[in-house]
């Protein structure tokens, strides 16, 4: 069952704790939550939810803001964690922010934007394996040679480092200007790149997704 919580002190994970951001604004859909969009007959966000309580996270926090009551009541019967963040409106680097400070301490921190409809289990499983063979040292970021990719794991070390040296994880150069904390996970996979911004991106995205779950494509209205 989901729990609300604005932080949590004193409690240590032994592995990743994942992040979902599901905050943001859907601007170039609005009126439209691309969160709430439906994929498989169900809303996005509780897809990732989902595929996301199914991985080898140990736990999982979705991060609110934009339309907060309409995300929660789709996925308010998950075993999911909720936190709000005041600040979404800034940029997503404060929902990452606020998810990983409400978070407890843990090896790593797997973020996943709400609205890439493409990602299954077994992506994320496949940074948290790549992540725990590096024995949680760097940040592992899907990388395709030209373009960065999501979502990321950050080690728990960024906790509090990423924010005194003012270091962003989510910052598409990250690579560029810290390549010494990134561990890239060369891959051309199209779920790691492909996100849901508008309707025509939705139309797209709905018959790549039905064709890859064996569904039978039909327009989206």
């Amino acid at each position: 069952m989901t729990t609300e919580t604005t932080a949590l002190k004193g409690e240590r994970i032994a592995g990743i704790v994942a992040i979902i951001l599901a905050a943001g604004l859907s601007t170039r859909m609005a009126p439209q939550n691309k969160l709430l969009l439906e994929f498989g007959s169900e809303p996005l966000i509780r897809r990732i939810a989902r595929q996301t309580l199914a991985s080898k996270a140990m736990r999982v926090f979705v991060v609110l803001g934009h339309d907060r009551w309409n995300v929660r009541k789709v996925i308010s019967d998950l075993p999911v964690t909720l936190v709000e963040n005041p600040d979404y409106t800034e940029s997503q680097m404060t929902s990452v922010r606020a998810g990983v400070l409400a978070a407890p301490e843990a090896d790593g921190y797997l973020i996943i934007p709400g609205d890439m409809p493409l990602l299954a289990t077994a992506d994320f499983d496949r940074l948290i394996e790549q992540f725990q063979e590096l024995k949680g040292e760097k940040a592992v970021v899907p990388y395709d040679s030209i373009e960065r990719g999501n979502p990321i794991v950050i080690p728990g070390w960024s906790r509090e480092e990423m924010y005194r040296r003012g270091i962003n994880f989510g910052c598409r150069n990250l690579l560029i200007n810290y390549p010494e904390l990134v561990a890239p996970l060369q891959t051309s996979d199209a779920q790691f790149f492909t996100d849901c911004d508008t309707m025509e991106a939705y139309r797209d995205l709905l018959v790549q997704f039905e064709q890859r779950n064996g569904l039978t494509a039909r327009a989206a209205g």
